[in-house]
């Protein structure tokens, strides 16, 4: 993947330069990141629609940008990312704990599903321990070096200044990291650089910000379909457009006038419809001018357009009737075969970003004498968010017990959150009530 930030190695990066690079990122990224975020909003094209002002002229918004987010978001990170490792790793998990990582892992999730990439700055609060933070991707990149290897030299995070009353933007101001710490400085609505640059190490052992992809192409997961959307929206605004219009239909006469008059036209119509009744002569006739509408031929091409919205996002639309019964596991993952495909891919980026996050705070930890720890040593877990067939998943456990190491095993069951301390737990209820579970005794004798 060709970073869009880069610099050649061995260049200083300077505040001034710096700005430099705020300015291309704000012309070249914010335009498309602003149109994501307001189709997940509900800010649709279709709202711009105008129209003639005597025809009618609704404007709905059906929502499938959020559906395909919200859906895809909670499938991937809905549960709690699980580490695991043959050495000790509490300190870790404490800091972990204490940074609330699970709520941060859901928040960058979901930044990457709607804008194709999330950031996490990670910085040191004022007790010194570090915490994590996800900034808005309009607010932040990395930069680069332009070697084959593609090494982070420095991440940007930025955001306006505003004025108090008028809420007018008077300024930016500037956190630039690299490996060894943080300047920080403000700018002028242009971007240049003004007052004093404070820095400050941060004792990382490398640049806290770090860039998350959704995917190869760096596209959110509504984004390849939004001209779908597009076509829904204007559809189903035109079906209900459809719809007043024929209420309002208009009354046409044959053989005579209501009068001479505008006025005198009124009146009459205005009688007309409070009678319920006309007059016409024996060569006259009046009919209402309707529509006729063909609902078979809409209704088809609403459902394509949602079955290709559905299927060109890989989320699938879960009230569809082929997901309802009581399916066996197996049945669901062929139905979810798309989606899987797609959530695997985001699980790659995602855990890449995730190691680079346990290696700094390792760093940390070192750093700090607190514990040593070697961050390639620990495996990361995903879990779907899907419903379980319990009796199924404790069916293939207890088949496995004789093959498969019992925390490994213990991990495979939804409810349990540390497979390793479970694992112990049992074995120290096993020790304690040697006729509890006979076979567990056999396994470990």
């Amino acid at each position: 993947m060709i970073k869009p930030f880069t610099i050649t190695e061995g260049t200083e990066l300077t505040p001034a330069l710096a700005c430099k690079y705020i300015n291309e990122h704000k012309t070249r990224t914010c335009e498309r990141y602003d149109k994501l975020e307001r189709y997940y909003e509900g800010e649709h094209d279709i709202l711009n629609r105008d129209k003639r002002k005597v025809l009618a002229n609704n404007k709905l918004v059906c929502n499938h940008a959020r559906y395909i987010s919200d859906t895809a978001v909670g499938y991937f990170a809905g549960n709690p990312v699980k580490y695991s490792s043959e050495q000790t790793i509490e300190p870790l998990l404490d800091l972990l704990k204490y940074a609330d990582s699970d709520t941060q892992d859901i928040d960058l999730a979901q930044k990457a599903s709607i804008f194709g990439v999330a950031y996490e700055f990670i910085y040191n609060d004022a007790d010194g321990k570090p915490r994590l933070y996800a900034p808005d991707p309009r607010q932040a990149f990395v930069i680069y070096d332009d070697t084959v290897e593609q090494k982070p030299v420095a991440g940007v995070y930025y955001y306006e200044l505003r004025e108090g009353f008028t809420n007018r933007v008077t300024g930016y101001s500037v956190y630039l990291c690299d490996s060894v710490s943080v300047r920080h400085f403000l700018t002028d609505t242009a971007f240049t650089v003004k007052g004093e640059v404070t820095e400050k190490p941060h004792g990382m052992g490398g640049v806290p910000l770090i860039e998350i992809y959704n995917n190869s192409t760096c596209s959110g997961d509504f984004e390849p379909v939004l001209s779908l959307i597009d076509a829904y929206n204007v559809l189903q605004s035109d079906r209900v457009n459809d719809k007043e219009q024929f209420v309002e239909a208009i009354l046409l006469i044959k053989g005579f006038t209501l009068g001479d008059t505008n006025a005198e036209k009124t009146e009459t119509f205005k009688a007309i419809r409070e009678n319920g009744t006309m007059e016409v002569d024996t060569d006259g006739s009046a009919e209402w001018l309707t529509r006729q509408f063909d609902e078979e031929s809409v209704e088809v091409l609403r459902k394509s357009l949602e079955q290709d919205i559905h299927k060109f996002a890989n989320v699938p639309c879960m009230s569809d009737e082929s997901f309802g019964g009581n399916a066996s596991g197996v049945a669901m993952r062929y139905k979810l075969l798309g989606f899987e495909q797609i959530t695997k891919i985001k699980e790659r980026y995602f855990r890449e970003g995730l190691k680079e996050r346990l290696r700094l705070l390792c760093n940390v930890l070192a750093l700090t004498g607190a514990a040593k720890i070697d961050s390639t040593d620990i495996s990361i877990q995903f879990t779907r968010a899907l419903p379980v067939n319990e009796v199924e998943r404790a069916q293939l456990v207890s088949e496995l017990r004789d093959v498969v190491p019992l925390d490994i095993l213990l991990g495979q069951l939804p409810f349990v959150d540390n497979p390793e301390a479970a694992a112990e737990k049992v074995r120290a209820q096993q020790n304690d009530f040697p006729n509890l579970l006979p076979d567990l005794a056999d396994e470990q004798s």
